[in-house]
Order: structure tokens, then C-alpha cells, then sequence
């Protein structure tokens, strides 16, 4: 479910210009347009701002050294952070945004609040769509992503799959590194503007690799080579095999989906690669502590699902080209 999204006074802090997503099956929190940034911080209920504040012991003594962020308009507190830490306000993201949206050419579509406002996320969709192979088309947008709790960097990468929630790849980030919250936080948005500058082309050139997985096939042997080499098998049975067969149970049923059954890639490593993709976003592959939709959108964004993705894909391209 939905328990990775903020919900203030009962209504969620997300919206999603035109299209619903799996946990807002109502469409509660969908826009009949596609917004401009002052209607998208107030739709998804961000117009809030973070402050900074000094940290007391239990006497009243001021604790150097250290600061806590607390929402402005909840109150909430959010973490606590070293005195180097830099707050960057959900306001900045538009801002940022805008400067590449100012010439039209791309569009907000989702944004929203995590875990009380810990994380925030921002996406905007570019003009171009890649086709991978017949019914199967690949979207271009930017992700901007802040931790408010001092547990993460910022992001602004680009991505091929529309956030709602967990629903986030990452396959777009390689050789990109988070922005951390310490130092000329000004300077370093410049430079990450400059790199996303050239999002195009590591679009461009993912969409390439695509095609050739699109029109890669796989043999038997070597669609159990790479569900093999991507999950090995277990020396010992016990938990670890029960692990393994559930990981392996995953990627089939993501395979049977109607999404990795299009005539157009049924039988291409394309296929194979989006199986274990699905498996890890929404599928059993991993299984998660306390708060799972939280744990698997971290997995899925920036931990060991997004690491097993990126194998995935330069698995299966090194598999397509190899002969």
C-alpha cells in the first residue's frame, strides 16, 4: 500500500499531472492537466519549509555540534544533522526544475512527500519517448529526490520509469553521485544542472542498448544462464535455498506478465532483463523489515535492488552481443 506516502490531516502530500498510480486507485490526487510548478507544490502539499534548530539535553544545555530539522508548518521533526549540514527547501526543486522546464520542453509530472516529509521527490517529464520495440515505449524524465532526516544525498538524475512512490528505476544514474548536504550547496546545483543538461544523451544511449536487447534472442540455456548467474544457487538448502527459490519464483511470474509477453520482445533479452526488473520493484524478490514500502523504495532507488538492476542490464547486453 501507501505507507511510504505522507499523509497530513488525512490527505496525501503527492500529485500526478493526468495519470493515477497502483496505490491511488480513486485517482484522489490526480491533476486534469499537466501543471506548472506553483500548482505542483500546492496539489502534492509541499509549500513547506525546513528549519533548523539547536538540540538541548534533558538540563537545558545547548548540545554542540549538532542541529535538528523540524517541518515549519507541523512542526515534525525530521533528524538530526551535524552543524555543516545545508537545508535545501522543497521550493529549491522547482526552482531547479524550472530553469530546465523555462523553454517549455518539459512537464511536471508527480511529486510528493515520504515518510512525513523525510523525503521529497520531484519529476518532471521531457518531450522525447524512446521505442524499444513495437508497444513498448520508454519515457524521459528528471528526478529530483531530498532527504529533509540527513539519511541520504540529493539526486537529480535522469530516469526512464514515472515515480509514485516505490515505483522509481534507477538504471539512468550511472557515473552520477548524490549531492551531499555540506558546503556551496549553490555551486554544486549549478554543476548538476550542467550534467542533466546532457540527460539526452545518456537517454539516447540507453534506448540504443534497448533496442539491441529488443532484438537480442535468448536460448534456453541461456535464459538459465542469467537467472543462474544473477541469483546463484545455494551450497546449502535451508533458508538460503527457500531465499533462492522465492527470488527465481519471482522473475517467472514477472516473465508470464502481459508486459513481458509483448509479440514485439517475447523471446528477447529485453524481456529476460524487465522480468528481473519487475521482480525487484513490485514483485517477492526481496522481502522487507518494518516499514516495506519505505525499505523497498530505498531498495529500489538506491540499494540493492537498484545494484541488481544495473547487473541485470549489463548482463543481458554482454550476453546479446557476445556472439
Amino acid at each position: 500500500m501507501s505507507a511510504e506516502i505522507s499523509f497530513i490531516d488525512g490527505k496525501a502530500e503527492a500529485a500526478f499531472a493526468l495519470k493515477s498510480c497502483w496505490w491511488d486507485v480513486a485517482g484522489d490526487y490526480v491533476l486534469d492537466h499537466v501543471p506548472n510548478s506553483e500548482e505542483m507544490i500546492q496539489a502534492a502539499h509541499l509549500d513547506w519549509d525546513v528549519e533548523l534548530q539547536p538540540i538541548y539535553d534533558h538540563d537545558g544545555r545547548h548540545i554542540p555540534g549538532h542541529s535538528t530539522t523540524i517541518r515549519s508548518d507541523t512542526g515534525l521533526h525530521l533528524g538530526v544533522m551535524s552543524d555543516s549540514y545545508r537545508v535545501v527547501q522543497n521550493r529549491d526543486a522547482f526552482r531547479f526544475l524550472d530553469n530546465l522546464l523555462k523553454d517549455g520542453i518539459m512537464k511536471y509530472e508527480s511529486a510528493g512527500a515520504l515518510r512525513g516529509g523525510r523525503t521529497v521527490w520531484v519529476l518532471a517529464r521531457m518531450p522525447s519517448v524512446d521505442t524499444v520495440a513495437e508497444g513498448d515505449e520508454l519515457q524521459r524524465y528528471i528526478l529530483w529526490l531530498n532527504s529533509h532526516d540527513a539519511t541520504g544525498a540529493l539526486f537529480a538524475i535522469p530516469t526512464s520509469v514515472r515515480v509514485v512512490c516505490s515505483n522509481t528505476a534507477a538504471l539512468a544514474i550511472r557515473g552520477q553521485r548524490g549531492i551531499r548536504h555540506i558546503g556551496d550547496m549553490d555551486a554544486k546545483l549549478k554543476q548538476a544542472h550542467k550534467l542533466l543538461s546532457k540527460a539526452d544523451e545518456q537517454f539516447t544511449d540507453f534506448s540504443s542498448k534497448a533496442q539491441v536487447l529488443a532484438k537480442s534472442r535468448y536460448s534456453r540455456e541461456q535464459a538459465n544462464e542469467y537467472v543462474s548467474t544473477l541469483v546463484p544457487q545455494p551450497e546449502n538448502e535451508g533458508r538460503s535455498a527457500t531465499i533462492h527459490d522465492r527470488k527465481v519464483e519471482a522473475i517467472r511470474t514477472a516473465f508470464r506478465s502481459e508486459r513481458n509477453q509483448l509479440a514485439s520482445i517475447r523471446g528477447s533479452f529485453w524481456s529476460l532483463f524487465n522480468s528481473v526488473s519487475e521482480a525487484v520493484d513490485h514483485g517477492r524478490f526481496y522481502t522487507y523489515k518494518g516499514n516495506k514500502a519505505e525499505s523497498r523504495m530505498s531498495s529500489v532507488l538506491m540499494g540493492p535492488g537498484s545494484d541488481l538492476k544495473r547487473r541485470a542490464f549489463d548482463l543481458a547486453y554482454e550476453m546479446a552481443t557476445a556472439s
